[in-house]
């Protein structure tokens, strides 16, 4: 049976340590921002969407988000500029929780360009990409998939494949579901330099 493609971002998984480490970070409302959204850190050390394609650090998955008040917000993710129902602090910031250990696992889904990986895929490098848009404004889930035809053995590339996600109806081929870490941490990268 083939896969069925079923977007869900960067999603963080329990394992390998049986929980998800989560932290509280600062972001500007200019910036739209959802659900399992592959993150990074600017200048001012608040969240940024992480850039796309190797050679491009991230901090980790936005797992939520709340407003000065730590109350969840009316809409699944963060609207460029939102009106009302957002409190924000003095400075006109709001929290965003994410997933940002280094050790921790996500699950991807694989895209369709380039050849489909298979069980030799295990170890290589691999990065993310957008379809189409950043992310869905009804899900308010990113849009972020594994770029597939990336793949190499290089270090520059954003994660490294651990394996194919065990589940009954997830197979190698088009939309197939990847468990990877994160390569180039915002903490432990070797590559680390000035904050973006």
């Amino acid at each position: 049976m083939p896969n069925v493609s079923h977007i869900m971002g960067l999603r963080p998984i329990e394992q390998p340590f049986g929980n998800i480490r989560c932290n509280f970070y600062e972001a500007a409302t200019g910036l739209a921002l959802y659900m399992y959204q592959p993150v990074d850190l600017n200048s001012s050390g608040r969240i940024t969407v992480a850039g796309a394609n190797s050679n491009n650090l991230i901090v980790g998955s936005i797992v939520g988000f709340a407003d000065d008040s730590f109350c969840p917000l009316p809409n699944p993710y963060l609207a460029a500029n939102p009106g009302f129902g957002y409190t924000v602090n003095s400075a006109g910031l709001v929290k965003v929780l994410v997933a940002d250990d280094p050790n921790q696992h996500f699950v991807i889904e694989e895209d369709t360009g380039g050849t489909a990986l298979d069980a030799q895929s295990v170890g290589a490098g691999a990065s993310f990409i957008y379809t189409a848009t950043t992310g869905n404004t009804t899900s308010g889930v990113a849009n972020a998939v594994l770029d597939r035809s990336g793949i190499d053995t290089g270090a520059l590339q954003q994660f490294r494949l651990i394996k194919k996600w065990d589940k009954p109806d997830n197979a190698y081929g088009n939309w197939c579901k990847w468990v990877v870490k994160i390569n180039l941490h915002r903490y432990t990268s070797t590559t680390s330099g000035v904050l973006v």
